[in-house]
């Protein structure tokens, strides 16, 4: 399957949860920036409940930006990859120093999007987390250990594409996994979409102001 845009794949997802009859007043989606929000967005809007971005940030590898070894947010404890760290030989002042970097940025991006995380918000709910999509799944089982600290009822993730090795890695971390494609031959998020171009801060930030979002 290949989906048009984020928001074509919004779209279709949302038809997915739609069957889940979740309860509007017991429900929040909470998508991940910055093309998770686009996804995150449509799906709040067709199945009518709330949408929160929680900022995380991937921790790289040493000179591998792409790979990561583990994902944090601005506050708590970061969830690390510990058998990759060891295979790579990742130094613990590298770590500890990446993870203050990452942090910081976690924090900037807050601060701009003008988001205030209120662990309140998120207790007894039925939690959607949403993504663009889900490579290594570091990004994504952060945001369930995080959520699950915050003393939500269920967990349920909703995500367009996704590599097996990632949904392996997640299934445990959820009750319920939506999850339109996921191929043997993943290489990349991108190669699911048709139009992937990047989505800035700025953009995230107008989409969020159209629509009801909890603080």
């Amino acid at each position: 399957m290949i989906f048009e845009d984020r928001f074509h794949a919004g779209e279709l997802l949302s038809k997915k949860l739609s069957k889940l009859k979740l309860k509007k007043n017991q429900s929040i989606v909470v998508a991940i920036p910055r093309g998770g929000v686009v996804v995150g967005a449509v799906i709040a809007q067709r199945l009518g409940i709330d949408v929160v971005p929680l900022v995380i940030k991937k921790l790289s590898a040493p000179f591998n930006s792409e790979l990561a070894i583990g994902a944090t947010v601005s506050f708590g404890k970061p969830v690390l990859d510990r058998w990759l760290i060891e295979e790579l030989k990742v130094s613990s002042d590298y770590l500890r120093k990446e993870i203050v970097k990452k942090k910081k940025e976690a924090r900037r991006r807050e601060n701009y999007l003008k988001l205030s995380f209120s662990p309140n918000e998120f207790t007894g709910k039925t939690v959607i987390v949403v993504d663009d999509g889900m490579a290594t799944g570091q990004t994504v089982k952060a945001a369930a250990k995080i959520l699950r600290g915050l003393g939500v009822k269920e967990l349920i993730l909703g995500v367009p594409c996704a590599s097996p090795q990632a949904l392996d890695l997640v299934k445990a971390d959820f009750g319920k996994i939506v999850c339109l494609e996921s191929s043997p031959n993943f290489m990349a998020v991108g190669q699911f979409y048709r139009d992937f171009r990047p989505v800035d801060d700025l953009e995230v930030k107008q989409l969020l102001s159209q629509l009801t979002i909890s603080h």
